[in-house]
């Protein structure tokens, strides 16, 4: 090992480790170091990569501020030899020394972490400097993106777990709520009171599950709401204590991820029009359908649509001035949706509303 320090810069100088078993190209490169008037270099030469790797693990990466390697060392492959110096030291900006442009090892030696590379009998006296500044540079570059990078990441991941824990706690607290009121509903025996407390309980659920979708999810910011669906749906029927065999319940359902925003006022309308048809659709104990459908159009629309074959619902009632707060609830949240509404009172009794996905 041999080392060659030439006219100091103010700073410090350039720290080079030359990898290379040509003696003819060692002395060429001492040469046009020795020459370069802009700095000063310190060049420890290494002729091959075994000697490279104790020297490495005895001074360290941060006594080397540049690697200069030659890709056809005797006692190695090139691109072997790229990565294995990438491993010895990865926090080092590597120039490989090729015979010449065509080297079809160069794309790749690039490709495995490179940051540069230099013609062996092409390497100019001026050339020399500015690639070995422009590796440097390059190289803290990407140091540099690779450190935001990572922090950035690392913050997302902070922020998607606490998220997850917030949906988490939200519908806990929920379902608290839920169960409060369903201890209040065993002490209650006015039948109309208990019909309220239920109703809400219901749209507690409602609220719960869509956290809970969310929190089951990768996604927090979008609700699967075709997951949703599938798990309330059948638990707001068990709730009335409907016999499944009596109302039979279909779902078509297109795939979908609607914002939470959207997917609550959706969930607690399919809770209000599923819930009027249990209670008011099928008097005295007759069977029926109840069929939930949703798909979304080009135009970035959904459509949302609950229907029956219940007896339907009078002409001359006034849905919009309905007393009950179901259906007010209903048109509120359309209107929340900036959707609208459209009904068909019988055979089938149908509401049909449409609103736009995004904002």
């Amino acid at each position: 090992m041999t080392c060659l320090q030439t006219e100091a810069m103010p700073d410090s100088p350039l720290r080079i480790l030359l990898v290379e078993d040509n003696p003819d190209d060692v002395q060429l490169l001492r040469e046009m170091f020795s020459r370069d008037r802009q700095g000063g270099y310190i060049v420890t030469h290494l002729p091959n990569i075994g000697m490279t790797q104790e020297h490495l693990a005895r001074a360290g990466t941060s006594s080397v501020d540049i690697v200069l390697l030659d890709l056809a060392l005797p006692d190695s492959g090139g691109l072997d030899l790229v990565r294995r110096m990438r491993k010895l030291a990865p926090q080092v900006p590597l120039i490989v020394l090729t015979t010449g442009d065509n080297d079809p090892m160069v794309a790749q030696a690039m490709l495995e972490g490179a940051q540069d590379y230099l013609v062996k009998g092409q390497i100019d006296q001026r050339a020399l400097p500015r690639a070995l500044r422009y590796a440097i540079e390059r190289f803290r570059l990407l140091a540099n993106t690779a450190r935001t990078n990572s922090e950035l990441q690392r913050r997302i991941q902070e922020k998607d777990v606490l998220l997850g824990e917030i949906h988490h706690r939200v519908k806990n607290s929920l379902q608290v709520v839920s169960s409060l009121l369903s201890l209040e509903t065993v002490r209650i025996h006015d039948p109309t009171v208990i019909e309220m407390l239920q109703s809400t309980q219901n749209r507690i659920r409602s609220m719960a599950l869509i956290h809970q979708t969310l929190y089951q999810s990768n996604d927090f910011a979008r609700v699967d709401f075709h997951a949703f669906l599938s798990s309330f749906v059948p638990t707001l029927i068990q709730s009335y204590g409907i016999h499944p065999e009596r109302i039979n319940l279909t779902f078509h359902v297109a795939e979908a991820r609607m914002r939470i925003d959207a997917a609550i006022p959706c969930g607690l309308i399919v809770n209000e029009l599923t819930s009027n048809a249990l209670k008011h659709a099928f008097p005295d104990g007759r069977c029926g359908e109840v069929s939930i459908d949703f798909w979304h159009d080009r135009d970035n629309h959904a459509t949302l649509c609950v229907s029956d074959d219940g007896i339907g619902i009078s002409e001359n009632a006034d849905l919009k001035q309905s007393p009950t707060l179901g259906m007010q609830l209903v048109f509120m949240l359309v209107s929340q949706l900036g959707g609208t509404v459209s009904i068909h009172r019988r055979e089938p009794t149908r509401f049909e509303i449409r609103f736009p996905l995004a904002p």
